[in-house]
């Protein structure tokens, strides 16, 4: 009974909330209909006569446009009260006034849309248009994030409406797209607001894009035409010269130059088209970095007079044994960082290592570290002209002083300038220098140049001194040398090296299997001093202070010169193991310099070349601070972008052959010496490494055997150090070193004796050395720096390219 009651009265209670809310509704449309009615009634007096009562306006337009009139007198609190209205209610009113009529909001919305996206396209269209901007400029200055908000930022609306499109699904880089939509926009208003699609035509040529492609795109209007892209070139080689002279006038710079050499092919030859070799040059200009200011050094830092007068034929230079020889301490900083790489290469390469040991390594001791910065270079016009002569070594050099604008005025307010090159380069500046000794002008005699060999050449000159030396005997029975480890372990390719090799040996493959070999004798080092059976398990719990006393052991016993004088004090020998640990010490330095350069630690490059300098005395081998911290060169201004000045060179050659081989039959160097201004591995080796290190521990190289069968049979490696250094008390040493103080007196004509022979020839001169090596495009693709494309992929573009340039020079030369 008493749940029917409450029941009850429930639906009592919700009939009586649902009378009272019907009721309320009834008043509120009772009072919206008198609101209405009065609101009408106020409406009809507006256009009542004034004798009616009413406000004689001729229509209701008439009415609302003196209502929202400005300016025009009147009641001007009435009018803020309007302005606030408008203000607080604009939106709600224009919104209750458009449901009278749809066609008038359409109306509205479009003439209103209309003028804003006027007004922002032509806000578009200035943006993307150059005025005095250079091609230089925009192609530096470009970034599509960059550009999407500028963009965003002069045509909201217009980035609105097209974000209203995005779903959920849409790309992160949707402003990509928005970007390349207002571009098309822009292009349409002016064929002059073109500034992305001059970019993207540049790229595409860059790219190795073909001319059907570039003009398919262009008809699309996402680039510009192929003939507008070439001039472009023509316009961006101009602004690179104007800027070279500019930086020339202001800045000390300094000069950087190889050879190009280039084949052509023809066909079907004639007698004025014929396959022949062309050699050229191709030159950089670099700004000089001032490390005692830490920017650009200024012109006159270094003064012509700082620089000796040449007054003999042959350089006498004032040395001591100091400046020959590693001092002691220059011995001890290199000792440490080469046991600071072993460590590095452990960690890298022995399985299992904690996190700890790894983030316990730091960085490798600084000697000389060049301050970070980047370098800015600036290609000069390939010239065909054999740099390989005096004579072409001295063209060369006065047309690139022409080309920057430099006349012996201008050099002399300018001061030295550091000339960088290959040793063949070097070699002949020198000789140039010394015939021309006697001219004071400072471009007829070179008083200005200070020659500068590359190191990338020094750096391949070591890495041969090291695969050379410690090649072993091919086809061998015996394990032990980097010819068991290349062929017969790794099964590549076979590597050309030895001494006894007619030609240099090659670079990137040497490199590599050193890069490969030196982990593989490190872990095996670990490996056997580590005091456990298995390296996994002792690196997993190793903790620093053991790792730090297994690497120190590693280092003494089986990387150090004083582990050789150990074993040859014992009786019996073990010349397998004496060849791994000579061989350990030197490839060692090598990775060391490698990482030194990549690094700019300046001082840990000389310290490598200050042992060098001894090794390769042994037969059958090969103002300074400011003159050092330029020596390495860094054109990203990144951690661990160094990289020598030559190699920078031969990047460049690289390019300028890709481009120019491409084009076929093509044969002007014309085009080639505008479009060089223009121009601009670590491998998973792991496997390797391990199964070298495998048959290091099972063939115990690197583990002292008493009368190891292989003795008899495995020639002993010389210890370079050693051989180098008993160099400086040889009668060839004495002979070279002595100062001449000998005059020569006129007596009459000598009698040529055709049988005698020199004093240096015969059996105990040097042996003959392996011709000349030219890096290699897999050389030099070993800078992980560059961006490399294959050649194939550019040829296309580069015969079409190349074709409408010779076009025009030629109309040019007529």
């Amino acid at each position: 009974m008493a749940v029917l009651q409450a029941e009850a009265k429930g639906r009592e209670r919700v009939l009586a909330a649902a009378k009272a809310a019907k009721e309320a509704a009834e008043r509120k449309a009772k009072l919206e209909a008198e609101e209405t009615r009065r609101a009408q009634s106020f409406v009809k007096r507006v256009t009542d006569s004034e004798a009616n009562g009413g406000f004689n306006f001729k229509s209701l337009d008439h009415f609302f446009t003196a209502l929202w009139r400005t300016g025009s007198g009147g009641d001007q609190q009435m009018s803020r009260v309007i302005s606030k209205y408008v203000k607080d209610h604009g939106v709600a009113h224009a919104t209750n006034m458009f449901r009278r009529s749809q066609e008038a909001k359409e109306e509205f919305i479009s003439q209103e849309m209309a003028e804003i996206f006027e007004r922002e396209g032509r806000a578009i269209q200035a943006l993307l248009t150059r005025d005095g901007t250079s091609i230089t400029e925009l192609l530096k200055d470009f970034s599509m994030e960059y550009l999407a908000a500028e963009i965003e930022a002069n045509a909201p609306h217009l980035w609105a409406a097209l974000a209203n499109h995005l779903t959920v699904h849409t790309s992160d880089r949707y402003f990509q797209v928005f970007t390349t939509i207002c571009a098309l926009i822009s292009v349409l208003r002016s064929q002059k607001a073109n500034n992305f699609q001059l970019v993207i035509g540049l790229f595409l040529l860059g790219s190795g894009a073909s001319k059907r492609e570039m003009e398919v795109l262009a008809h699309a209007g996402l680039s510009v035409s192929y003939t507008t892209i070439i001039d472009h070139v023509k316009d961006l080689s101009r602004e690179g010269l104007e800027k070279i002279r500019e930086v020339c006038r202001t800045c000390m710079v300094q000069l950087v130059w190889d050879n190009l050499n280039i084949a052509f092919k023809v066909a079907a030859q004639r007698l004025k088209a014929k396959s022949h070799f062309d050699s050229g040059t191709t030159s950089t200009v670099i700004l000089v970095f001032d490390p005692s200011t830490g920017t650009t050094a200024r012109q006159g830092t270094l003064p012509l007079d700082i620089k000796p007068a040449r007054e003999r034929t042959l350089p006498v230079l004032d040395w001591s044994p100091e400046d020959v020889l590693p001092s002691p301490e220059s011995a001890a900083q290199l000792s440490s960082s080469c046991f600071w790489q072993l460590k590095r290469m452990a960690l890298e390469h022995i399985p299992d290592v904690s996190e700890e040991l790894k983030k316990s390594l730091g960085e490798c001791p600084e000697i000389n570290q060049i301050p970070l910065h980047q370098t800015l270079q600036y290609p000069l016009p390939a010239l065909k002209e054999d740099e390989s002569t005096l004579d072409g070594t001295f063209t060369v050099y006065t047309k690139n002083l022409k080309t920057m604008g430099m006349g012996d005025a201008e050099l002399e307010k300018h001061g030295l300038m550091i000339d960088d090159g290959d040793l063949l380069t070097d070699s002949l500046k020198e000789k140039i220098e010394s015939a021309r000794r006697n001219s004071t002008a400072p471009i007829a005699g070179m008083r200005a140049s200070v020659r500068r060999w590359g190191l990338f050449h020094g750096q391949m000159a070591g890495c041969r001194l090291t695969i050379n030396e410690h090649w072993g005997m091919p086809n061998s029975l015996w394990p032990g040398g980097l010819w068991w480890e290349h062929n017969k372990l790794l099964k590549r390719k076979p590597l050309m090296a030895g001494w006894g090799g007619k030609k240099a040996t090659e670079w990137k493959p040497a490199q590599e299997l050193i890069h490969i070999s030196l982990p593989a004798h490190i872990v095996d080092g670990f490996r056997i001093h580590c005091g456990r059976e298995n390296l996994s398990d002792w690196a997993k719990s190793a903790t620093v202070s053991e790792f730090e006393a297994v690497a120190k052991t590693v280092f003494d016993k089986l990387f150090s010169t004083a582990a050789i004088n150990d074993l040859r004090a014992r009786g019996e020998n073990d010349i397998t193991l004496e060849n791994a640990i000579l061989y350990n010490r030197d490839a060692l330095f090598y990775v060391e310099l490698t990482q030194a350069i990549k690094k700019g630690d300046i001082g840990r490059v000389l310290n490598v070349l200050a042992i060098w300098m001894v090794m390769m005395r042994a037969p059958k081998t090969m103002p300074r601070e400011l003159y050092l911290a330029n020596w390495l060169v860094n054109l990203s201004g990144k951690l661990f972008g160094f990289k020598p000045v030559d190699l920078l060179q031969e990047h460049q050659n690289f390019w300028a052959k890709i481009v120019y081989n491409a084009k076929g039959t093509n044969k002007s160097w014309k085009w080639l010496s505008m479009i060089t201004v223009c121009i601009f591995t670590l491998r998973d080796a792991m496997r390797t490494v391990v199964l070298i290190a495998k048959a290091l521990q099972d063939e115990k190289i690197q583990t002292y055997v008493v009368d190891r069968p292989a003795n008899d049979h495995v020639s002993p490696v010389r210890d370079l150090i050693k051989e180098g250094a008993v160099y400086a008390d040889s009668r060839k040493a004495f002979h070279r070193f002595t100062r001449d103080t000998r005059k020569p007196e006129k007596r009459g004509l000598d009698t040529v004796d055709t049988g005698a022979t020199h004093e240096e020839g015969g059996q105990g001169g040097a042996a003959e050395e392996p011709e000349d090596y030219d890096p290699t495009e897999d050389d030099l693709r070993v800078d992980d720096e560059e961006f490399l494309l294959e050649p194939d992929e550019i040829l296309a573009s580069a015969m079409d390219m190349v074709d409408s340039a010779l076009v025009d020079s030629d109309v040019e030369d007529q």
